[in-house]
């Protein structure tokens, strides 16, 4: 949910960049951020839902475990391409979200409607997919980070948005608590385990990685007017 969120935001805010700062903006915000969500939601369920029903109703589809596991993987990416290709007033939808909605729902539901050896062979062959992506994916962050990002950076500007982002994960988790606390007499959470709860919240990788590299930067290698802690790559 965390980069569901974080994804959603991204599109939405990235949409508006170009436009003038209104009062009218926060509300603009609000509706774009529901349309993105809600339709790349829906689409992921749509397509989820579908192969569920499709394997329920037509039996013969369940003779080979093979076919099982392509037909999965082929609805899947279904539901992320056509999510990609939806744009709604200049604002495009995410084939990521979407992706993981139908997951879920295979997840649920259309995974008990295959046999026994479309179960296990679907199984390990997501796995063995996914660990090979993952592994993939830290290895590309690793060669890309010097490579793929601008030609320039600044110190103090990395300081204060760490400094940020701690000290509002630290008020998120903890105030919000605390806060609640107040109307509830037991507490089922331990200070140790909010401290781990505002640790694991910050480390986004991946996902934060893959929206930076989608900014469109100008001048990237050169550094900006009024920059004085910059290096040169």
């Amino acid at each position: 949910m965390n980069d569901i969120v974080s994804i959603i935001l991204f599109h939405t805010i990235l949409n508006l960049q170009q436009q003038p700062f209104s009062l009218l903006m926060p509300f603009m915000i609000l509706y774009q951020f529901l349309v993105l969500g809600v339709v790349s939601l829906g689409i992921g369920l749509v397509c989820g839902i579908f192969t569920c029903l499709i394997f329920k109703k037509a039996p013969h589809l369940r003779s080979n475990a093979i076919s099982q596991t392509f037909f999965l993987m082929a609805f899947s990416l279904i539901s992320y391409y056509l999510a990609e290709t939806i744009v709604i007033a200049g604002l495009e939808m995410s084939g990521i979200i979407s992706l993981l909605a139908c997951a879920i729902v295979q997840n649920h539901y259309t995974y008990h409607n295959l046999s026994p050896q479309g179960k296990i062979t679907s199984t390990l062959t997501v796995t063995y997919l996914g660990t090979c992506a993952e592994a993939g994916v830290y290895s590309y962050i690793g060669i890309a980070l010097y490579s793929n990002i601008p030609g320039w950076w600044c110190v103090k500007f990395i300081l204060v948005e760490t400094i940020i982002i701690i000290i509002g994960r630290i008020i998120a988790v903890f105030g919000i608590y605390y806060l609640f606390a107040f109307c509830f007499k037991s507490r089922t959470i331990k200070f140790k385990e909010l401290f781990f709860i505002t640790w694991g919240g910050m480390i986004r990788g991946i996902i934060a990685f893959a929206l930076i590299l989608k900014i469109p930067h100008e001048n990237s290698h050169s550094c900006p007017e009024g920059t004085k802690d910059c290096f040169t790559a």
